[in-house]
């Protein structure tokens, strides 16, 4: 059965085609058709006449607060509309799975239920990271996906990311810059809907990585209701 993936990309210091161009590939195998489309409001309001099965965020928008991003605010700075707030709210609550990859945890600072849908997000003042670097990822033994190997990869290891109680943290991550383990990739689910974030994926490289594409697979299954051993 073919699924649809809307990827909604954009934003500053990533190539974000590219790394969805690499997670299009890294779910086919599941029968899953991605679409890529950098305009937000566009892709998100082309949910009410062309729903699909899961939404990926792998964008950097938000408002961009702070000097060092005084070079980009007036074209890159973004803040979800209501209408774009409501229909991703309503696409996972209704039972629509959802992906947000590395940098979904920063993008839209001033909607506070993004962090709650999302299952946690980045603090301002508190998280950080590494430069790229060889990141150790290790599966939670005591949470779903345990059986999926540990891997490396040539990462940004996002660290102090503030988790929500209700997630469920399914490998944690070490670095040589931050040896203390990091939660890395979680699940959350709110409503009928099911979430996954992978703090992991600054590039194509990572996400094309054959084990950590084994991952995206079995933790995209399990939010799209199929429980898989891949």
């Amino acid at each position: 059965m073919t699924r649809r993936n809307l990827i909604l990309v954009g934003g500053i210091f990533h190539d974000f085609q590219a790394s969805a161009e690499a997670l299009s590939t890294a779910l086919e195998p599941l029968g899953i058709e991605s679409r890529i489309e950098p305009d937000l409001d566009a892709g998100v309001a082309s949910l009410a006449q062309q729903p699909v099965d899961l939404v990926t965020l792998n964008a950097l928008r938000w408002p961009m607060m702070g000097e060092k991003y005084d070079p980009y605010r007036d074209t890159e700075a973004y803040s979800p509309p209501p209408a774009t707030r409501a229909a991703l709210q309503r696409h996972v609550e209704t039972g629509g799975a959802l992906l947000g990859l590395h940098t979904a945890s920063i993008c839209f600072s001033d909607w506070p239920e993004w962090g709650a849908l999302l299952g946690g997000h980045w603090e301002w003042g508190t998280s950080w990271h590494p430069q790229p670097e060889p990141v150790s990822v290790t599966p939670n033994s005591e949470a779903m996906l345990a059986h999926l190997p540990a891997f490396h990869v040539q990462d940004e290891l996002y660290t102090d990311l503030r988790v929500s109680p209700g997630a469920q943290v399914l490998a944690h991550g070490q670095s040589p810059a931050m040896p203390k383990p990091q939660p890395v990739i979680w699940s959350h689910t709110v409503g009928r809907g099911r979430v996954i974030y992978d703090a992991l994926g600054h590039d194509s490289t990572s996400l094309s990585d054959p084990a950590h594409a084994q991952w995206l697979r079995a933790s995209v299954a399990w939010a799209l209701g199929e429980e898989t051993s891949q």
